[in-house]
Protein backbone atom coordinates (compact mmCIF):
# COMPACT_ATOMS: atom_id res chain seq x y z
CA UNK A 1 0.00 0.00 0.00
CA UNK A 2 1.87 3.17 -1.52
CA UNK A 3 1.53 6.22 0.88
CA UNK A 4 -1.39 8.01 -0.91
CA UNK A 5 -3.77 4.77 0.12
CA UNK A 6 -2.16 4.79 3.90
CA UNK A 7 -2.98 8.87 3.63
CA UNK A 8 -6.50 8.28 2.58
CA UNK A 9 -7.04 5.12 4.49
CA UNK A 10 -6.27 7.29 7.68
CA UNK A 11 -8.17 10.82 7.08
CA UNK A 12 -11.68 8.84 5.97
CA UNK A 13 -14.22 8.88 8.30
CA UNK A 14 -15.24 5.35 9.74
CA UNK A 15 -19.14 4.39 9.01
CA UNK A 16 -19.10 3.76 5.21
CA UNK A 17 -21.62 1.33 3.89
CA UNK A 18 -20.38 -1.07 1.56
CA UNK A 19 -20.89 -1.15 -2.34
CA UNK A 20 -24.00 -4.06 -1.63
CA UNK A 21 -25.64 -1.88 1.41
CA UNK A 22 -25.94 1.10 -0.96
CA UNK A 23 -27.06 -0.79 -4.01
CA UNK A 24 -30.01 -1.55 -1.03
CA UNK A 25 -30.61 1.78 -0.28
CA UNK A 26 -31.08 2.50 -4.00
CA UNK A 27 -33.22 -0.19 -4.51
CA UNK A 28 -35.49 1.06 -1.34
CA UNK A 29 -36.20 3.98 -3.71
CA UNK A 30 -33.01 6.21 -2.07
CA UNK A 31 -30.33 8.47 -4.09
CA UNK A 32 -26.96 8.52 -4.99
CA UNK A 33 -25.27 11.59 -4.94
CA UNK A 34 -21.65 12.32 -6.21
CA UNK A 35 -19.96 15.06 -4.41
CA UNK A 36 -16.89 15.13 -7.07
CA UNK A 37 -16.10 18.09 -9.19
CA UNK A 38 -18.01 18.29 -12.94
CA UNK A 39 -14.95 16.92 -14.49
CA UNK A 40 -14.80 14.22 -12.35
CA UNK A 41 -18.36 13.43 -12.52
CA UNK A 42 -17.94 13.54 -16.29
CA UNK A 43 -14.95 11.03 -16.44
CA UNK A 44 -16.53 8.26 -14.97
CA UNK A 45 -19.76 7.93 -12.57
CA UNK A 46 -21.94 5.44 -11.31
CA UNK A 47 -25.17 4.80 -13.20
CA UNK A 48 -28.02 7.25 -11.74
CA UNK A 49 -25.63 9.28 -9.59
CA UNK A 50 -26.86 12.94 -9.33
CA UNK A 51 -23.84 15.31 -9.62
CA UNK A 52 -24.39 17.76 -6.38
CA UNK A 53 -22.19 20.05 -4.96
CA UNK A 54 -20.80 19.70 -1.07
CA UNK A 55 -21.35 23.44 -0.61
CA UNK A 56 -25.09 23.41 -1.57
CA UNK A 57 -25.49 20.60 0.47
CA UNK A 58 -24.50 22.79 3.47
CA UNK A 59 -26.51 25.35 2.43
CA UNK A 60 -29.85 23.15 1.31
CA UNK A 61 -30.12 19.32 1.18
CA UNK A 62 -33.05 19.78 -0.62
CA UNK A 63 -32.47 21.87 -2.76
CA UNK A 64 -28.77 20.40 -4.10
CA UNK A 65 -29.85 17.29 -4.14
CA UNK A 66 -33.73 17.36 -5.54
CA UNK A 67 -33.51 20.68 -7.44
CA UNK A 68 -37.22 21.86 -6.67
CA UNK A 69 -38.99 18.47 -8.01
CA UNK A 70 -42.03 18.49 -6.55
CA UNK A 71 -41.97 14.53 -6.41
CA UNK A 72 -38.66 14.65 -4.25
CA UNK A 73 -39.35 12.16 -1.03
CA UNK A 74 -36.81 13.68 1.50
CA UNK A 75 -37.55 10.61 3.47
CA UNK A 76 -35.46 7.93 1.82
CA UNK A 77 -32.35 7.95 2.13
CA UNK A 78 -29.81 9.68 0.11
CA UNK A 79 -26.09 7.87 -0.39
CA UNK A 80 -22.75 10.02 -0.99
CA UNK A 81 -20.08 9.18 -3.50
CA UNK A 82 -17.00 10.20 -4.29
CA UNK A 83 -13.52 8.54 -5.59
CA UNK A 84 -12.89 7.18 -2.50
CA UNK A 85 -14.77 7.79 0.65
CA UNK A 86 -12.88 10.88 1.99
CA UNK A 87 -14.68 13.84 0.83
CA UNK A 88 -18.39 12.05 1.22
CA UNK A 89 -17.43 10.80 4.63
CA UNK A 90 -16.96 13.97 5.64
CA UNK A 91 -20.05 15.59 3.66
CA UNK A 92 -22.42 13.08 4.86
CA UNK A 93 -22.28 15.00 8.56
CA UNK A 94 -23.68 18.26 6.56
CA UNK A 95 -26.61 16.21 5.41
CA UNK A 96 -27.67 14.83 8.51
CA UNK A 97 -26.94 17.65 10.61
CA UNK A 98 -30.32 18.91 8.41
CA UNK A 99 -32.32 16.08 9.28
CA UNK A 100 -32.19 13.55 6.87
CA UNK A 101 -30.67 10.32 6.30
CA UNK A 102 -27.36 9.73 4.82
CA UNK A 103 -24.37 7.22 4.42
CA UNK A 104 -21.28 7.20 2.31
CA UNK A 105 -20.16 4.70 0.14
CA UNK A 106 -16.75 3.38 2.32
CA UNK A 107 -14.01 3.40 -0.39
CA UNK A 108 -15.81 5.27 -3.13
CA UNK A 109 -16.23 4.69 -6.39
CA UNK A 110 -13.14 2.60 -6.06
CA UNK A 111 -15.30 0.13 -4.15
CA UNK A 112 -17.47 0.81 -6.49
CA UNK A 113 -15.29 -0.91 -9.35
CA UNK A 114 -14.14 -3.61 -6.91
CA UNK A 115 -17.43 -4.83 -6.30
CA UNK A 116 -17.92 -5.15 -10.62
CA UNK A 117 -20.25 -2.47 -10.75
CA UNK A 118 -19.67 0.16 -13.91
CA UNK A 119 -18.99 3.57 -14.44
CA UNK A 120 -20.53 5.67 -17.10
CA UNK A 121 -18.66 8.75 -19.18
CA UNK A 122 -20.75 11.95 -19.83
CA UNK A 123 -22.30 15.04 -18.60
CA UNK A 124 -25.15 15.38 -15.44
CA UNK A 125 -28.53 14.70 -16.93
CA UNK A 126 -30.23 18.53 -17.30
CA UNK A 127 -33.67 18.65 -15.33
CA UNK A 128 -36.38 20.19 -18.23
Amino acid sequence: MGLRERLINRMTPEGGISVDEALQRLAEGGVLCDVRGPKEYESGHAPGSRLVDVRALAENVMDAVYEGDPFAEPDKPIVLICDTGLRSGHAVKLVRDQGFTCDFVDGGLVSWLDSGQILIPGPPRRRL
